[in-house]
């Protein structure tokens, strides 16, 4: 196939990014012809082990390229322009996040070809449109023209796919599109136990009497890491030495951040709460061996790569229910649970598995197991081709009722 992968932009290491990049060189692998169309690309910044090898188009920014707000406003230039440059025909448009759907229904309908839409988050505006406890009449409105705007976009979309059920049915809840749902996975030549776990937790002054809890990622409010912090406050009032070491990038949310730090100051424990900067490709593994158990509190996460990745490492896990990789999980198993929003429930949990070491080793080996075989980007690839050969296919014949789920591949 020849598949055209679009995203509005590739300026940072985020997971969202890295399963982007990763399905595009998993592809071409496969044999397939991969292009790659991006508005803003940051080479240097993004990736640059695996987007060497990838055909990379950056089509550059639409019109008022120094308007930034509103977002709505910033991403229909940018798509505009990139669906008027774009020239080359393809069998398939593969638009990853919102807005990149935009630009692939007008490429299609330019062009020619399928849009298989690899909707990796749900944007807020899916269900603020339908809100009406919105004060501000304004914001109210603002959101609802996302809303017919993206509507009628949308409709013109062959496929949307899913990381999650969780995601497909708030997505089903507000647009008619046909959906299905498919894993993505970490990079088990990448993510294997064995890292440096002595010089990270050297760094940060740990002993190896130190229970260490580990997040990662990037610092967004809906990660809910306050919980975290209050859990391990519980934790440490009843007298086990746990800390909370977060890694990952501020520069979303830095007020988030900060409310995180003055969190933390004002319970007393700047001792027990470290924050790390963004982590280095190369120091992640390091960053899941110093670590005695990987914690993930986030809620309404469409899926959670990142925990997939910490498994594949050996590292055992917390995961909230809120986050839809607990999907493909099994508390007490390959992971433990907890609900979200519930940080005397997770500290209960950690005490857990503070005090029981074999649990902690059944939940790394079996972990461990599950992402490194179950859920990688091979697997990923196959199950998007799979989806994307059967959307060609299915071109020319009777179109499936609008809104049901399709079973065009098995995700688990």
């Amino acid at each position: 196939m020849d598949i055209a992968l679009i995203i509005h932009e590739l300026l940072m290491e985020g997971g969202g990014e890295r399963q982007f990049v990763s399905l595009a060189r998993a592809l071409s692998l496969r044999g397939h012809a991969v292009t790659i169309y991006t508005a803003a690309y940051n080479k240097q910044a993004c990736f640059t082990e695996i987007c060497h090898s990838l055909t990379i188009r950056e089509t550059g920014r639409g019109r008022f390229s120094w308007l930034k707000r509103p977002r709505f406003l910033r991403a229909y230039l940018d798509m505009l322009r990139m669906a008027a440059v774009v020239k080359d025909k393809h069998e398939v448009w593969n638009p990853h996040h919102w807005p990149a759907q935009w630009a692939a229904v007008w490429l299609k309908r330019r062009l020619g070809g399928s849009v298989v839409w690899m909707c990796n988050d749900v944007p807020d505006f899916f269900t603020n449109a339908r809100t009406t406890s919105l004060w501000n009449p304004i914001r109210r409105a603002t959101q609802k023209l996302y809303y017919l705007f993206d509507h009628r976009q949308n409709r013109k979309i062959d496929m949307a796919m899913f990381l999650s059920r969780w995601a497909e049915r708030e997505f089903c809840r507000v647009y008619e599109t046909r959906t299905c749902v498919v894993r993505s996975g970490a990079d088990p030549l990448k993510f294997f136990p064995g890292g440096d776990r002595k010089k990270i937790r050297t760094r940060f002054g740990y002993s190896e009497r130190d229970f260490v809890l580990l997040w990662l990622g990037i610092f967004m409010p809906h990660r809910r890491l306050e919980d975290a912090i209050v859990a391990v406050h519980r934790v440490r009032s009843r007298g086990v030495n746990v800390h909370l070491l977060m890694a990952g990038s501020d520069r979303c949310y830095p007020g988030y951040v900060k409310t995180l730090k003055d969190l933390v100051q004002a319970l007393g424990m700047t001792s027990f709460v470290s924050f790390s900067p963004k982590v280095e490709d190369r120091e992640i593994r390091d960053f899941y061996a110093a670590c005695d158990v990987f914690v993930f509190p986030n809620d309404q996460q469409t899926w959670g790569l990142v925990v997939l990745e910490a498994l594949a490492c050996g590292c055992p896990a917390l995961v909230s229910t809120g986050a839809g990789v607990h999907e493909v999980l099994q508390d007490g198993n390959t992971a433990t649970f907890f609900p979200p929003k519930s940080p005397a429930v997770l500290a209960e949990k950690i005490l857990q598995l503070a005090a029981d070491g074999e649990l902690r080793e059944t939940l790394a080996r079996n972990g461990m197991q599950l992402a490194r075989e179950r859920y990688n980007w091979d697997r990923f690839s196959e199950q998007v081709q799979s989806i994307c050969e059967q959307v060609l296919r299915d071109k020319a014949a009777v179109v499936a009722p609008l809104g049901s789920s399709s079973s065009l591949a098995s995700a688990d």
